[in-house]
């Protein structure tokens, strides 16, 4: 994995942080029409690219460094991405989400991926860290291994890892349970072209 700070500087970011939450609450707006608007404990707003283009000219500006650091071709590159929310709310139990890879293998044309963190400051949340697992063989087949890393979801940084490496959100403590103090990100990909 790869990760990168301050990517988009503060005011960038914090403006970005405040636009995403907009379209989030659009999202909500829409699905529950007429319903007291509440806080979902998790909410994904998918294709947001064209949405958000300082995003993903940043990630395109760091391609050729990361390409190189993960040691991962892209080929003519496109680059999409959703924005995520976590907030547990302060009496639930949050269930944890299972490993996930967003490759499926070799003839997929997902071939790195990754989450950029965004969050109010102070933090008003713990937790939802990006779980990387390293990967092991059992029974011929890829596999969780039982090692990983904990990439801490800070505001402004951006991580990239291959897009077969399983990963996951660990759990989301916001004892406010308001929406800006809850953990954003956006989660994307790089898929090389068809050709």
């Amino acid at each position: 994995m790869c990760r990168f700070d301050d990517v988009l500087g503060a005011t960038a970011a914090d403006r970005l942080l405040e636009e995403a939450c907009h379209a989030l609450m659009a999202e909500v707006r829409e699905r529950d029409a007429g319903v007291e608007v509440t806080v979902p404990p998790t909410w994904r707003c998918v294709d947001q690219t064209a949405r958000f283009p300082s995003l993903a000219a940043a990630v395109a500006r760091l391609l050729p460094t990361v390409t190189t650091m993960l040691g991962v071709a892209v080929v003519d590159p496109r680059v999409s991405f959703g924005f995520t929310m976590h907030n547990e709310l302060p009496s639930g139990v949050r269930r944890q989400e299972p490993p996930v890879r967003d490759s499926a293998g070799p003839g997929d044309p997902c071939r790195i991926t990754f989450v950029y963190h965004l969050h109010r400051r102070p933090r008003g949340f713990t937790g939802g860290q990006t779980r990387i697992y390293d990967s092991t063989v059992r029974e011929g087949h890829p596999a969780v291994a039982e090692s990983f890393r904990d990439v801490q979801p800070d505001h402004d940084s951006l991580v990239f890892f291959p897009a077969d490496a399983w990963h996951q959100v660990r759990p989301v403590a916001s004892p406010s349970a308001k929406l800006l103090d809850s953990r954003f990100a956006f989660h994307g990909r790089l898929d090389t072209a068809p050709r």
